[in-house]
């Protein structure tokens, strides 16, 4: 049976008649003109005992070479016994199901079954997707996302004069696509090709007082502001903790009759509980604290927003106060 009979020319200079007629192009694949001058494509088979007709599509939205593409793949499929009918059907439903697991949707499921992140830690994560990935690409497909829809993402985040957050962004992006690709619904991982798309930024870090500046810092802590700032000051030189792991501070974690601090995995950057030992100076301090905010569960509530701890610029903007400001660390 002759093949490829038919030509774009002959295709698009044919008329609407008042009764439909065909255009055959062989290998079973024709073209159904309407007398409404549209133009469908099908393609004849015989599976079994029973003829079918498969609707591929109407012309020109399907060429001629992509009828005659689709015309292939059907008949491969019936010579393996297979109904390229009810397989279109399998395709369709798929393409649906994949269309509703959105990048938001997949992204909130996979930061919900990160329970072993910190409450800060997960906070960050979705302020950056929220602010910068959910806005242009929540609502599509995540099977559908390609590198070339999170370049622009990312590049924006730099040119704002955040590499670093635009570095974090990537890897939570490959962390997602990760967990998406163990559930099925895409894949392959378009950041790996972004690995190299952002350098990222030489690190500065505040040295520290000399052994000489200390007496004097210390001595002008005492008139920094309210008591409690003051002993976090304190405890912070005497403690030798991180900032949000002394703000966050509860008193059930403390036993100051053996002198012994455990801070809980959650506010460890590691994950692993912290013991912590108490010098002498420092009981004193947490003993007078105690009874300034020991009513609480915290040792440093806020005093602007009950129920809240003391924030994080609290600390920092007394320092600047004192003249310290992005002096040391």
């Amino acid at each position: 049976m002759a093949l490829n009979l038919l030509t774009v020319r002959k295709i698009e200079t044919a008329q609407a008649k008042p009764k439909a007629y065909t255009l055959r192009d062989g290998g079973s694949l024709f073209l159904r003109i309407q007398p409404n001058g549209s133009k469908l494509w099908w393609y004849r088979y015989r599976l079994g005992n029973a003829a079918q007709v498969y609707s591929i599509g109407p012309f020109p939205k399907v060429t001629l070479e992509a009828a005659r593409q689709e015309r292939d793949w059907a008949r491969n499929l019936i010579r393996e016994g297979r109904d390229p009918i009810l397989e279109k059907r399998v395709k369709i439903a798929n393409q649906v199901e994949q269309n509703e697991h959105t990048v938001e949707e997949v992204a909130r499921r996979w930061m919900a079954s990160n329970v072993h992140w910190s409450h800060y830690y997960a906070g960050q994560v979705k302020t950056y997707l929220e602010k910068d990935v959910f806005p242009k690409l929540g609502k599509l497909p995540i099977g559908a996302i390609k590198a070339s829809h999170l370049r622009p993402i990312i590049q924006g985040v730099v040119d704002r004069g955040a590499p670093t957050v635009a570095i974090l962004i990537r890897q939570w992006s490959g962390q997602l696509f990760a967990y998406a690709s163990g559930e099925g619904l895409c894949e392959n991982d378009p950041t790996a090709l972004l690995k190299r798309s952002v350098k990222r930024p030489r690190v500065r870090h505040n040295p520290p007082l000399s052994w000489q500046d200390i007496p004097k810092f210390l001595n002008s802590v005492d008139d920094a502001g309210y008591r409690t700032t003051v002993i976090a000051l304190r405890l912070m030189a005497l403690t030798f903790v991180r900032t949000a792991e002394l703000r966050k501070a509860y008193w059930s974690e403390f036993d100051l009759d053996n002198a012994i601090w455990t801070v809980p995995e959650g506010r460890m950057k590691m994950r692993q509980p912290h013991i912590v030992p108490l010098s002498k100076q420092a009981i004193v301090l947490l003993k007078e604290l105690h009874t300034l905010t020991g009513g609480g569960k915290v040792l440093f509530p806020s005093y602007r927003k009950p129920g809240e701890v003391m924030s994080a610029t609290t600390l920092n903007k007394v320092l600047e106060r004192m003249c310290y400001g992005g002096q040391f660390s």
